[in-house]
């Protein structure tokens, strides 16, 4: 079944303050993998960005508020 045209994806770390972006695929050696996916970002969950700036970003996932550093955060594909 066709779907529509798809939103390409970029690290979350390019997200501003106030987007609210859905996790496409999470990137990056095995164990970082395994984090990010404990913390919630997985594909298809909704990521809010609180703020960003300084290389580090402050996201709400599942309820739950977090503060991830530029590295890390390009790990995460969103759309």
């Amino acid at each position: 079944m066709p779907q529509g045209p798809q939103m390409p994806a970029m690290p979350l770390s390019m997200a501003h303050a106030g987007d609210t972006v859905t996790v496409s695929r999470v990137k990056g050696a095995a164990d970082v993998k395994r984090h990010l996916e404990t913390l919630g970002f997985v594909e298809g969950s909704q990521v809010h960005v609180v703020s960003s700036g300084g290389g580090n970003i402050i996201v709400l996932v599942k309820g739950a508020r977090f503060g991830l550093d530029a590295k890390v955060a390009k790990n995460v594909m969103v759309a």
